[in-house]
């Protein structure tokens, strides 16, 4: 509880809407209902781009760590939620080029995730929305969609690819923007 003592310690204030934001914040992700339509997350992609560039913009004006224990978190409340399995959309829609290891000596950090995979080609080995070769299959189909990596906000270029492909990805994104409290409509554009 708050007294009068502690609204005059800017860290005692901060600590208490932190503890009680979090609270809220996941309170709201059990609530809510998780989008697991692709068409219709397709759709919703193509209407909020706009959106999502100006909430990009906003998030490089934040604390990169606390994004990422945000994102983290979020991530691991909704994962448990979404079964890729039944998905299949990313091996429907991206392919690997190259690693992330292998692409670092060319691309910019920021850039790598844009990059990584040739998108729009189905994976050869997907088939019925169900991997042939599962056990076998490359690091960067094992670790996507990337959500529990550092550096969120270097990286939102190629969230915002996988904003439209992945549902994990598409949820984590609109919950972080309801925890921040960011509403496109307080924005300017």
């Amino acid at each position: 509880m708050l007294n009068f003592h502690s609204i005059l310690n800017r860290d005692a204030v901060s600590s208490w809407l932190h503890n009680h934001f979090n609270f809220i914040a996941i309170q709201i992700t059990n609530i809510m209902k998780l989008e697991e339509n692709i068409k219709k997350i397709e759709q919703i992609a193509r209407q909020k781009a706009k959106e999502n560039r100006a909430f990009r913009s906003y998030l490089e004006g934040l604390d990169s760590e606390k994004i990422d224990k945000i994102v983290h978190r979020i991530y691991e409340e909704i994962v448990s939620q979404i079964d890729c399995t039944a998905c299949g959309n990313c091996c429907m829609n991206l392919r690997p080029e190259a690693s992330h290891m292998e692409l670092s000596r060319f691309v910019e950090e920021k850039d790598i995730e844009a990059f990584m995979y040739l998108k729009g080609f189905p994976c050869k080995y997907l088939k019925e929305k169900k991997c042939t070769d599962y056990l076998n299959r490359p690091e960067e189909c094992r670790s996507y969609p990337y959500m529990d990596r550092d550096e969120f906000v270097k990286r939102i270029p190629g969230v915002l690819q996988n904003y439209e492909i992945c549902p994990i990805v598409f949820n984590v994104f609109e919950l972080l923007k309801i925890e921040l409290g960011w509403r496109y409509e307080n924005t300017k554009d």
